[in-house]
């Protein structure tokens, strides 16, 4: 009897932690759920859909959101919002693009140009952060008010499509170790570092807990300025680094680059479990809302969806996840 009993209680504790993970993790499960029921689905309808080939083209097609997600997944976890990630793309792709051309397309200038663009991105970051915490601006307002700052200095920059790019430079997006893409390897190397930062690091967990309370945060001696600035920071280096990235993959500096992909990203970000109200989420949620985002747009062209009506399913998605989310909260108060 005593074993039985034994038995029997190792089974319910066992059933609560697995209820206990299961209502925390909640919108994690049900993102990859409805991942794996997209993967059913689209093989049902397209022969192409569930091909080793399509399936990286997913994992290569992902690697423009995901960066910007992740970046998005940083300020939106301190209760903000980054408009202005699409033109920190489009300004540090046109930017490289141009030094290219005006040097003949010098391959040594690969890696100096990258450093440039992911300072760039950094720097741009720094000033939406200093703007929002110096003026205590609804940050929503500040990075779209930059975002048409840095619209102009791009159509100024050019208004049509920048060519020059060295042919190394191009290597980068083609780059492959067997059938897998590099970018596709690194890309995975940079969700377990985001992964790690935010859950392992200092710097991570205060952004995390100004998202949660500003206010207490001040009051468990947290630089909330600092963190709301290192949000921002990350958010247009991850940017950057997607621009620099769309320039190898198009092999052009596009001043119409990165078009609708903020808007993905805060999508994919939210669908993934990230609380549009701050402190809430985790990254691996995020990795979900992209995969989810990218399967769908890969779905959809599959079957030969029109582009008006991608748009409309982003739009209600986004609708249901910030009802999803507004609902919680007014529970909570």
């Amino acid at each position: 009897m005593a074993i039985a009993e034994v038995t029997v209680r190792s089974e319910r504790a066992s059933s609560r932690r697995w209820l206990a993970f299961a209502r925390n993790n909640g919108t994690v499960l049900l993102i990859y759920f409805f991942i794996l029921l997209l993967i059913v689905t689209g093989s049902y309808f397209s022969d192409k859909f569930l091909t080793t080939q399509n399936m990286i083209n997913i994992l290569r097609q992902s690697v423009v959101l995901g960066l910007l997600a992740i970046g998005q997944t940083a300020v939106l976890l301190t209760g903000g919002m980054d408009i202005s990630q699409e033109q920190v793309s489009r300004l540090v792709g046109l930017t490289v693009a141009t030094i290219f051309a005006a040097y003949d397309s010098n391959p040594d200038l690969i890696i100096p140009l990258w450093l440039l663009g992911t300072a760039m991105g950094i720097v741009l970051g720094g000033l939406n952060g200093l703007l929002i915490t110096r003026t205590n601006a609804v940050p929503f307002i500040i990075t779209f008010g930059v975002s048409f700052v840095l619209r102009g200095i791009n159509l100024a920059i050019s208004t049509t499509p920048i060519r020059g790019i060295p042919d190394a430079y191009l290597q980068i997006y083609d780059a492959k170790v067997g059938i897998i893409p590099v970018n596709v390897i690194v890309m995975a190397l940079v969700w377990l570092a985001a992964w790690l930062f935010t859950t392992q690091s200092r710097p991570g967990r205060k952004i995390y807990a100004v998202g949660g309370s500003p206010q207490v945060a001040k009051l468990s001696a947290i630089r909330v300025n600092r963190s709301v600035v290192l949000a921002y920071m990350l958010s247009s280096a991850f940017a950057a680094l997607a621009g620099l990235f769309l320039l190898s993959r198009t092999g052009v500096g596009d001043p119409n680059a990165a078009e609708g992909m903020t808007f993905q990203a805060i999508v994919a970000s939210a669908v993934g479990g990230i609380s549009l109200y701050g402190g809430r989420g985790s990254v691996f949620g995020t990795l979900g809302g992209v995969l989810l985002l990218t399967l769908l747009s890969n779905f959809f062209n599959l079957v030969q969806v029109n582009i008006f009506y991608q748009q409309l399913v982003l739009g209600v998605i986004v609708l249901v996840a910030v009802a999803a989310y507004k609902s919680k909260r007014l529970g909570a108060l």
